[in-house]
């Protein structure tokens, strides 16, 4: 997730040109952007495997694959299932007001397809986290080397990435797909769902929190970054941040935790259907069983909270979740 900011590389061509290409060059990461006019090139770079590479696509994709979760759920949330030849690693149930949509789109594997699959659906774009285009997945530079574009959204490389990231990278994914009005209005959407909750709670304390998402023997848990920033926003500090410890995600200690002493626990629940409740169940129970714990307030009041990865690292549920978990840590 660590990757450095990028910057705006727009270039204006003449004429419409078919098809999308894109050329390595050296130089440092730059901050993406994207116009949209049928007329103009969309750059971007990309820093992946320690190399950076100018991308463009001359011609909204028609053929997109995305190989991350996240970034399917991106997309289908501006309506460009039709413009997707495929989507890859399912990591849980489909966001309800996007299961229709992404019917429509093949599924090219459980986890990442191999090249050739990928190949064999003739892509003119891939996007997804930056893990997909490493040896564990398919290395970007055998993507590239077939002349496809790669686009990793800034909120997902830039380690401390807020909703205004993610709001961005929405708006690109709209200009790269000619489908501008249609990012615009989820962006506005979402800002005016969180703007409602934010006047319901701006008046009351802020409260404290600890990101659990499990343990073996110490505990991992959110440092600094986008969940961090994105809890702020409804009034939630997360303990642990502030800590002088450059990590988006990492260990803490027990004794760390206890002299934080939150007054609520956000756990991680990694089942992977909405309708399971076990993992949160166990993680739950095992924290209410630790002699070290019991002096914590969260553990006291029995303060424990739900959530999935998927709502509190960039995505498109980010929202919902902070109006829900405003509601349940909030309570008068």
């Amino acid at each position: 997730m660590k990757q450095g900011t990028k910057k705006l590389l727009s270039a204006f061509l003449g004429i419409v040109m078919a098809g999308s290409f894109l050329t390595g060059c050296g130089g440092e990461p730059a901050k993406k952007a994207a116009s949209s006019a049928a007329a103009v090139a969309v750059t971007w770079t990309e820093k992946l495997d320690g190399k950076t590479v100018d991308m463009k696509v001359t011609a909204p994709p028609k053929k997109a694959v995305s190989m991350s979760f996240a970034t399917t759920e991106m997309m289908l949330a501006l309506g460009l299932q039709d413009q997707m030849a495929g989507t890859a690693f399912k990591e849980e149930d489909i966001y309800p007001s996007l299961a229709e949509a992404y019917k429509k789109v093949p599924v090219l594997a459980e986890k990442w397809p191999s090249y050739e699959k990928l190949m064999s659906v003739s892509p003119d774009f891939v996007t997804g986290w930056e893990v997909p285009f490493t040896k564990r997945g398919i290395p970007a530079e055998k993507i590239e080397s077939a002349g496809i574009p790669i686009f990793v959204p800034d909120s997902m490389q830039d380690t401390n990435a807020n909703l205004d990231t993610l709001f961005k990278d929405m708006l690109e994914y709209g200009k790269i797909f000619g489908k501008e009005d249609n990012a615009k209005k989820w962006v506005d959407g979402q800002k005016k769902k969180l703007s409602a909750v934010q006047d319901k709670i701006s008046k009351l304390p802020k409260v404290k929190a600890f990101v659990y998402d499990s343990d073996d023997g110490e505990p991992f848990t959110a440092f600094e970054g986008y969940t961090t920033n994105i809890l702020k926003l409804i009034g939630v500090e997360n303990v642990m941040a502030g800590k002088n410890v450059d990590k988006t995600w990492g260990k803490t200690s027990w004794e760390s935790f206890v002299q934080a002493d939150p007054d609520y626990i956000i756990i991680v629940d990694y089942d992977t259907s909405d309708r399971n409740d076990d993992d949160f169940g166990k993680k739950v129970a095992k924290l209410k069983a630790n002699p070290q714990l019991q002096s914590v307030k969260a553990i006291k009041e029995d303060h424990f909270v739900k959530v999935k990865l998927s709502e509190i690292t960039p995505g498109v549920r980010t929202v919902d979740a902070l109006v829900r978990l405003a509601e349940e840590m909030h309570k008068k």
